[in-house]
């Protein structure tokens, strides 16, 4: 939003108050000012209103002349020399005295005005042309700025100053940020009543009062088919109106705030936006098929040529303006060309409506349609100010577009209802003590409420009623609402300084995401952030290896672009894309990670928590591609990227993050398009399964054909890129990726224990066994868990022979220690010895001396 200072000071006395103050006051009170912008004319001294009474020729110059003006009544005329070639006896037109400062036409700069000799003939001031005064831009020669400027009577007396009939003042905008809940802060008159409140002065309203004789004549029929859609909708007409150039005021304030002028009645239109946060729009009645106006929803496939020169084909999700059959604006958004006020418009319609919020919003998404009046009503309009802000618009239509004729105005039609809900909040004043750590009085509550539009009447001594105006009631519901208003008025800096009591406890989500950031970067990874959103998997080369689920996708409604037309149900996708690209850019190792959010619609009967029909998971995926680099204080080694190097980072995270790595499988996966069906795994964790069932699992070898679906939790993937989407991508060489719920492990991670610190000593002993193949390593570790007893420490896998065909020759490293004692020979020989049998007995092992 910009805020003109010298627009604001309409509405508050700002006498000894600097743009800096104000912005200061307002960043105090809640609103941030980006910026402060000095804007406008810089003319000094004086400029005055003169009349030419005699045009002589130069006596030495052909191309310029002599004028005698007066600039004041009964004064003497000055001679000042002119080329300007549009000047007549009798005319009316600026004069910069000497010591003036005005603008150089022909850059911009700074032009102090000197009475100097102009081809041997004395010039004692300038006549002025637009540029000069800053009405029009300097360096740009236009019809407009090719002569002296030419006024008349109307205008003022001789001598008046043109500064002040012209409005020529420089001004000041603040550039303050939007505040989404607050749609009354998209107005000048909503900071000006906040400006009010924080320095303590009254708030002034404009003078002015709309007093006019409604011509029956000028009836308009309107209706509304929905009330949801539009709560309250107005329309008036107009007639006799004349199209021309804005005056100064209206259209330098405009300028002010970002608003390019068009004419006096578009520029009323947008002035009374701005000024109200009332959105207004005109039709010119000479292009309406009849005096009727129907706002409801677009049929399907309507169109309609709006106001940019752009068609739109619309759908029942768009609210229209229609007249007859004929779809003259969006509700809330834009307007059509075909109804469009041109230079020959006399008789108009002006529409003030309130539009659901919700409906402008889809309505303008849709359609890739934003204007300064969506912005408003997409924030809420205030629907007690509809009627108020048709007036205005009426009061400045008969002062700036009348012409020489008198208009007629028309009835204020109505449909639907601008009565607002009654909202009174109590506020007990213990409550302001418990949060702000002060005492409050039910006055000092009074003063601070009543400036801001809100009225305080006293319950007793100890609470008080806060009636909340229509413009509050989105954001201010509850009494916490109330306490943040007093304090904002009260001031921020007048709290108490103390030390927050209590203890902080940290998110659990963000703690898991935060180590399983470091952890990753530890491991030699680079975090990417990519977008949430990606293509639909149409492409031929790629289609076949999607992730995207097409019966529980998300689509984006009017996408930017066929790169963001769904929501991503995987990370991986876009970190191959991410890969390749770098590839292409010179990068060929690339170990990169991304911790985000995927999306999918949920099932029936899934719980829908948020109430959207959308699951979103927090997942982490990481892809290696390449070599890392090992650098260190001992030289530089590479290790080439393979599935049992991503395996190792995997279990490297999910142990850091405090999962149980005893019980997490790597099995052969369900199908995953995107990797490669031999090189990949499908990652469990096993939330229940007693010893004996997982023994009994091992010894028959085929633990994943095991139903444990009660029992176990799926939490992600692992494996080579399949070759297919690898030479689709164009990647020059393996990458292999892992993808993991976070969600799921979240809830998986074991409570940290504490074990008395061993004070025996451990001894080791080395076991060579001999199996068939298909016995894998963790069914070799868990028959020597649960046959050692307590006092095996740990299991090393030192090395691994193939022998013969079928065969695997497995070595291994057994330690076993007591944590109080030293064990004996006979113990540890005894432990080894129940080892071995259960091998033999259950995994028909053979052993080697």
């Amino acid at each position: 939003m910009r805020l003109s200072f010298d627009w604001l000071s309409e509405y508050v006395d700002l006498t000894g108050i600097t743009p800096e103050m104000v912005a200061e006051k307002l960043t105090m009170g809640a609103f941030e000012v980006e910026e402060i912008r000095k804007v406008g004319p810089d003319i000094e001294g004086p400029v005055v209103l003169g009349e030419i009474l005699e045009i002589l020729p130069h006596p030495n110059a052909d191309k310029i002349r002599l004028t005698k003006t007066r600039i004041a009544p009964g004064a003497d005329p000055l001679e000042i020399v002119c080329g300007a070639q549009n000047i007549e006896v009798g005319q009316r037109i600026p004069v910069a005295l000497p010591g003036a400062k005005v603008i150089n036409r022909k850059d911009g700069t700074a032009l102090v005005i000197k009475a100097s000799a102009i081809r041997g003939v004395q010039s004692n001031g300038m006549l002025c042309s637009p540029p000069e005064l800053g009405i029009v831009p300097a360096g740009v020669e236009t019809p407009e700025s090719s002569g002296i400027l030419i006024l008349n009577k109307s205008h003022g007396e001789l001598g008046a100053d043109i500064k002040e009939l012209f409005h020529l003042y420089p001004d000041h905008v603040l550039i303050v940020e939007p505040r989404s809940n607050r749609g009354d802060s998209l107005s000048v008159i909503g900071l000006a009543r906040e400006v009010a409140a924080l320095l303590n002065r009254p708030l002034k309203r404009p003078d002015w009062k709309l007093d006019v004789s409604e011509d029956a004549a000028l009836n308009f029929d309107v209706a509304v088919e929905n009330t949801d859609d539009c709560p309250f909708f107005t329309i008036r007409r107009l007639s006799g109106l004349k199209v021309g150039p804005s005056p100064n005021l209206i259209s330098r304030r405009l300028e002010a705030v970002g608003v390019r002028s068009i004419n006096n009645i578009v520029d009323v239109t947008n002035y009374v936006m701005h000024e109200y946060g009332q959105p207004l729009h005109a039709y010119d009645m000479s292009k309406l098929d009849k005096a009727e106006i129907t706002v409801r929803r677009a049929r399907p496939d309507e169109k309609m040529v709006t106001l940019d020169s752009k068609e739109r084909t619309m759908n029942n999700e768009v609210l229209v303006i229609t007249n007859g059959d004929k779809s003259v604006g969006v509700a809330g958004v834009m307007g059509g060309e075909n109804t469009e006020i041109s230079d020959s418009t006399t008789d108009v319609a002006l529409e003030s409506a309130t539009f659901n919020q919700a409906r402008v919003r889809r309505g303008g998404r849709l359609l890739g349609l934003a204007s300064e009046s969506s912005l408003r009503f997409e924030r809420g309009v205030d629907v007690g100010s509809t009627a108020e802000a048709s007036d205005r618009a009426t009061y400045l239509f008969l002062k700036y577009c009348s012409g020489d004729s008198t208009p007629k105005v028309g009835k204020l039609e109505k449909a639907g209802s601008d009565d607002t809900k009654k909202v009174s909040i109590d506020l007990r004043l213990g409550q302001l003590k418990r949060f702000l750590d002060a005492e409050f009085t039910v006055e000092q509550v009074t003063e601070y409420l009543t400036p801001l539009g809100f009225q305080v009447s006293k319950k007793d001594d100890k609470v008080v009623s806060v009636s909340v105006p229509s413009f509050r009631q989105s954001d201010v519901t509850r009494e916490i609402d109330i306490v943040e208003e007093v304090c904002r008025i009260w001031g921020y800096d007048n709290l108490p300084v103390r030390m927050p009591r209590g203890s902080v406890t940290a998110d659990p989500a963000e703690d898991t995401v935060s180590k399983a950031r470091s952890i990753l970067v530890s491991a030699g990874l680079s975090e990417a952030w990519l977008s949430s959103l990606t293509a639909a998997d149409v492409n031929p080369a790629t289609a076949s290896y999607s992730t995207q689920n097409p019966d529980t996708i998300v689509k984006v409604n009017n996408p930017l672009s066929e790169d963001h037309q769904v929501l991503r149900q995987s990370l991986m996708p876009g970190l191959i894309k991410c890969a390749a690209y770098n590839q292409d850019h010179g990068r060929k190792d690339v170990w990169i990670f991304e911790i985000g959010r995927t999306y999918s619609r949920l099932a029936p009967g899934e719980e829908d928590i948020f109430k959207t029909g959308v699951k979103e998971e927090l997942k982490v995926a990481g892809v290696l591609m390449g070599d890392r680099d090992m650098t260190s204080w001992k030289g530089t080694e590479t290790v080439d990227a393979d599935f049992y190097t991503a395996k190792g980072v995997v279990e490297n995270l999910l142990g850091g993050l405090g999962i149980d790595l005893k019980r997490t499988r790597f099995f052969n996966p369900k199908e995953t398009n995107i990797l490669h069906p031999s090189r990949s795994a499908q990652i469990e964790f096993d939330r229940g399964a007693s010893k004996k069932e997982k023994d009994n699992n091992n010894n028959n070898n085929n633990h994943q054909q095991q139903n444990q679906k009660s029992q176990t939790e799926h939490i992600g993937h692992i494996g080579q890129v399949h070759p297919g989407f690898s030479d689709a991508m164009g990647l020059k060489q393996p990458a292999f990726l892992f993808e993991l719920s976070l969600d799921n492990l979240r809830g998986l991670r074991k409570a940290n224990s504490f074990k008395e610190i061993p004070t025996a000593p451990e001894t080791s002993r080395d076991l060579t066994i001999d199996l068939d193949e298909r016995v894998d390593h963790a069914a070799v570790t868990s028959c020597i868990t649960a046959a050692a007893g307590q006092i095996l420490k740990q299991i090393e896998l030192v090395s691994i022979y193939q022998p013969a065909e079928g065969k695997r020759s497995l070595s291994y490293r057994l330690s076993f220690q007591d944590i109080q004692r030293t064990l004996t020979n006979e113990e540890v020989e005894t432990s080894l010895t129940k080892i071995r049998e259960s091998l033999v007995n259950r995994l028909g092992a053979s052993f080697r001396l």
